[in-house]
């Protein structure tokens, strides 16, 4: 309580800014103190006052010498306002006229030096400034009651205008806030408390324990409410993401180390931690919208280590946002670094705006400015070099690791080309008409590009099974049953997705090897196996699947037998290509192969015209040289 003495020093266990209404009343009080109150003066009452002492004085001599007979007290009193005893008119008459003159005449100058010096009324006090005020005292007791009947105040207190000035200085006075640092001593062993220091101690949350329990109960209230919207959202609308266990596992390792991180360091050194890295590596990790999300929610859980400092929480808000719009512009590691400077500059200038509202002190706002700035700098750098080891770690797949797989020299690409090189050929094919289809689509141009690369290479098992490998004209097939034959095919697609396990390609890459033929049928094997059994069943020629899940995996399973399909034709006619196009992807369609793929009719015309046009580029007539026919 105020009054007691401190047992032990007491240190600040954190750093906090608050207002400081105590400060700021003291400051108040003594404006007050010192401010000039407002009077009404009036300019006449020195004359009327004193003509009024010189018309006593003639009265009281006309009295003496037999005048005037008696005193009019009741016209004194009209106009002066006060009664004058009859004590010390009786005493003047006593003396004689000499005396009464030099009375008056000295009592007339004091009274003159009165009002110049200001005659002063407040409420039920009369005042008077000095020097008047000591000569008056100095007169002997008559003298002084005498003088008192004649000092009528010309200076009246006007409450209402100095009501109206203070509470308009008042209102000019800004909030007081303090900064304290963590570890500043607040009360020192034997110091008495007083009521500012016990009103430091509450905000430090250190001074009443059962505030204290109040503040733990709000928290975890606080912390229930964000997991449960945490909770309901993910379910709702990213369940897909979190089961997915890679990513998962690399999310948890990302949101739990940058948590630990904001535990150690210091509120003091918040603006220094690079957490734009967590947001950086989660755009790579996850989609665009969960890894904002995720990051909201992740300063959201900040908010009471980080003592609900709500100009951080907004400052991050703002860049988390800004970062889904720049991070459509990712498309090399330098545009990482990029990104993370114009995220340092964006929440300078937030931080500096905010600061301007909130007062704080220029020294502070300096160096919160350059810890932005170098966090900012920084935050590129770090997800650069922090994002291959989550890359390999988990497997995951980001643009980056995209582009080194589409590195021709990769060794599975390699052994494709020298001992598949049919297939190297449709792969590069298939590549350059779904990439320019899943561009006229809106999907993802870089994975498809990189996934035809790598969706037939299981076919390096057994490459002269596969007729685009055959150079010699003999078909192995022909010596085998169809049975036999169908075993071969079908595998290819499973025994890729082996080899793409044992070279640690991406499951995404993977799922294309299933998907880009889904459960389509072998045709011609299947009906060369009926002549044989007419009882076999249809099932037994299908593909394994599954069907396409994806946009990206139904473009490519239509360019992988579209490209296939238009090389076998004779004449490569515009007409005969397109017929030939719209015949297999009708096909598909009937088999039911695209239904998986939340792909459109719309989407689908979109998808033929870009592969007619390429086609078209490819297949062009060409100017004949001289001498050919």
């Amino acid at each position: 309580m105020i009054g007691d003495v401190v047992k032990s020093d007491i240190y600040s266990p954190k750093t906090i800014v608050f207002r400081d209404k105590i400060g700021k009343d003291k400051i108040i009080q003594d404006m007050i103190n010192q401010l000039d109150k407002d009077y009404i003066y009036s300019s006449d009452a020195a004359d009327i006052y004193t003509n009024e002492f010189d018309n006593f004085h003639k009265e009281i001599i006309a009295i003496k010498k037999g005048n005037l007979q008696t005193f009019d007290y009741n016209g004194f009193e009209r106009k002066m306002g006060k009664a004058m005893p009859e004590t010390i008119v009786k005493k003047l008459l006593e003396e004689d006229e000499d005396k009464i003159n030099s009375t008056f005449e000295k009592l007339s100058e004091h009274l003159k030096n009165a009002y110049t010096a200001g005659i002063y009324k407040e409420k039920n006090s009369i005042r008077i400034n000095e020097p008047a005020k000591s000569e008056i005292e100095n007169l002997d007791a008559f003298e002084r009651d005498l003088i008192n009947y004649f000092l009528i105040p010309n200076y009246i207190y006007d409450e209402a205008k100095t009501k109206n000035t203070i509470n308009e200085k008042v209102s000019q006075i800004n909030d007081q806030y303090i900064e304290i640092k963590a570890g500043t001593l607040i009360a020192k062993t034997g110091e008495i408390l007083t009521e500012r220091k016990i009103d430091i101690l509450d905000k430090l949350g250190i001074y009443n324990y059962k505030m204290s329990i109040f503040i733990i109960t709000l928290n975890i209230i606080f912390l229930l409410v964000i997991s449960s919207v945490f909770n309901v959202v993910t379910m709702r609308f990213y369940s897909r993401d979190v089961l997915e266990k890679k990513k998962y596992k690399a999310v948890m390792l990302l949101m739990i180390v940058t948590l630990l991180v904001f535990r150690i360091v210091p509120n003091s050194m918040i603006y220094l931690v690079p957490i734009d890295t967590m947001l950086l590596l989660l755009m790579f990790i996850v989609r665009p919208r969960f890894s904002i999300f995720l990051t909201m929610m992740l300063i959201s859980y900040l908010l009471p280590i980080t003592d609900y400092d709500l100009k951080y929480f907004t400052i991050q808000s703002i860049a988390i946002l800004a970062t889904g719009f720049l991070s459509k512009n990712i498309g090399t590691r330098s545009s990482v670094i990029a990104i993370g400077i114009q995220l340092a500059i964006m929440k300078i200038l937030l931080y500096l705006i905010l600061s301007f509202f909130s007062m704080e002190e220029s020294f502070g706002v300096a160096l919160n400015t350059i810890k932005l700035f170098v966090s900012g700098l920084f935050s590129g750098m770090f997800a650069i070099a922090l994002l291959p080891y989550f890359e390999r770690t988990f497997n995951i797949l980001t643009v980056f690791r995209l582009i080194e797989l589409a590195d021709l020299s990769q060794p599975l690409l390699r052994k494709l080309s020298i001992e598949a090189p049919g297939t190297f050929q449709h792969s590069m094919m298939v590549a350059t008409l779904s990439e320019n289809a899943v561009i006229e689509i809106g999907g993802d141009p870089i994975f498809t590009r990189v996934a035809c690369y790598y969706h037939d290479i299981g076919k390096t098992k057994r490459p002269q099974y596969y007729v685009e490998n055959q150079t010699d004209g003999k078909n192995l097939h022909n010596n085998i049953s169809p049975f036999m034959s169908k075993m071969i095919i079908l595998a290819h697609t499973k025994e890729g997705a082996e080899m793409g396990k044992k070279y640690k390609i991406p499951k995404e890459i993977r799922d294309i090897m299933f998907e880009h033929q889904g459960t389509t049928l072998l045709a011609y094997f299947y009906n060369k196996a009926k002549e044989i059994d007419p009882n076999v069943q249809e099932e037994e020629f299908r593909y394994s699947g599954p069907r396409p899940q994806t946009k990206e995996s139904a473009v490519i399973l239509l360019a992988d037998s579209i490209e296939a399909a238009v090389r076998s034709l004779d004449v490569k006619d515009p007409i005969k290509v397109e017929e030939m196009v719209r015949k297999i992807v009708n096909a598909k369609i009937a088999d039911n192969q695209l239904s998986d793929a939340n792909i459109t009719f719309k989407e689908i015309e979109i998808i033929i015209n870009s592969f007619l046009k390429t086609f078209g580029a490819i297949y062009h007539e060409r100017i004949k040289y001289p001498g050919q026919k």
